[in-house]
């Protein structure tokens, strides 16, 4: 589930010092920038407009309140990338560590893993979250026991709240990806005495009502902490037989540009309704599996043509940084992090 957050960290460090400073040799990307903003941003534009500003910030569960209160441990139950004790170790942000006390296989049953968290299509279309099995949206593939398997982690109040912000929980902002919801968790072996523990589920505006493919790259991590953590085989074969979204290497490259360039632009003038816009037209023409070879066809025509301007403003934007010696570090993990097919 981490996915979308560093890609949330990586626009917010990507280019405003750097495309914003005083480099000559960058002057004509920032006036591009500028009068692109000029066109689309219609005068006088109030920031209350963004329909992220008109959300309610999400109350904490009790149990976490008193936690954190208290100093008592706390059960969370990672189902995607946090099921790799290595992984998790390292996701504090600033380079710190995240402490586990015990991390073991467990089972909550009535939920499923659900990749309906809007992402980066075509790229990264969804990511990991739980979803009550009952509500309605459309899976990719439905495990037959009705229930998702995952690792129970059990950390200090500290650490949990390192592993929160990792993913944009917690930080009293409203447009957070996710909620806190509190789930019964069965470790392996004791089916009849659950934990109480912390799961993430996608909030609604950014909820869709059915599953994306996950990127190839991503179900990757999630098979690879399976296989770690020890789930049991069928749940392991089910993450094998997943769809995932497959790429040629042009598209994916002409994603990363494009990515490149709308957090650069949305760094630059403030404003994410270019972003937000483009992401409702790229899964406008989403294509399901069970669509149809013409309509598969027709909306990976569209989607290529949608991305075009956004890939090209990011090429142009990209070998500036190549040409000065200036390409940000941020720059080089988007790449390394996106340009990858498994």
């Amino acid at each position: 589930m981490r996915n979308r957050e560093e890609l949330l960290d990586m626009r917010t460090s990507l280019s405003c010092p750097y495309i914003g400073g005083n480099k000559a040799s960058l002057w004509r990307v920032v006036v591009i920038l500028q009068i692109i903003s000029a066109i689309l941003l219609p005068s006088g534009v109030d920031s209350k407009i963004n329909s992220f500003n008109r959300l309610e910030i999400p109350s904490r569960p009790q149990l976490v309140i008193d936690s954190l209160e208290t100093g008592r441990p706390v059960y969370y139950f990672g189902l995607g990338s946090n099921m790799s004790r290595k992984k998790l170790e390292n996701r504090g942000l600033n380079g710190t560590k995240i402490e586990i006390r015990s991390m073991k296989p467990a089972i909550v049953p009535n939920y499923r893993l659900a990749f309906n968290l809007k992402g980066f299509p075509p790229i990264e279309p969804g990511m990991g979250s739980l979803e009550p099995v009952n509500s309605g949206a459309e899976a990719s593939l439905t495990y037959e026991y009705g229930e998702c398997h995952g690792a129970l982690i059990k950390l200090t109040p500290e650490n949990y709240e390192k592993v929160m912000r990792s993913e944009g929980v917690g930080l009293g902002r409203s447009d957070q990806g996710y909620d806190e919801i509190i789930v019964d968790a069965y470790p392996y072996g004791r089916s009849k005495n659950p934990v109480k523990a912390v799961a993430l589920r996608a909030r609604d505006h950014v909820r869709l009502n059915y599953d994306p493919r996950p990127s190839a790259r991503y179900m990757a991590i999630l098979k690879e902490g399976a296989k770690e953590l020890g789930l049991r085989p069928c749940y392991q074969e089910f993450l094998e037989r997943h769809p995932v979204q497959v790429l040629m290497r042009w598209q994916r490259k002409q994603a990363i540009f494009n990515i490149l360039f709308m957090f650069s632009f949305s760094s630059l003038v403030k404003w994410r309704g270019l972003t937000q816009f483009q992401s409702r037209l790229l899964f406008l023409f989403y294509s399901s599996d069970s669509s149809g070879q013409l309509v598969k066809l027709l909306n990976a025509t569209m989607t290529t043509l949608i991305l075009f301007p956004g890939a090209l403003m990011g090429l142009i934007v990209y070998h500036m940084m190549e040409l000065t010696g200036k390409r940000p570090e941020s720059v080089k993990r988007l790449f390394d992090f996106l340009d990858k097919d498994h």
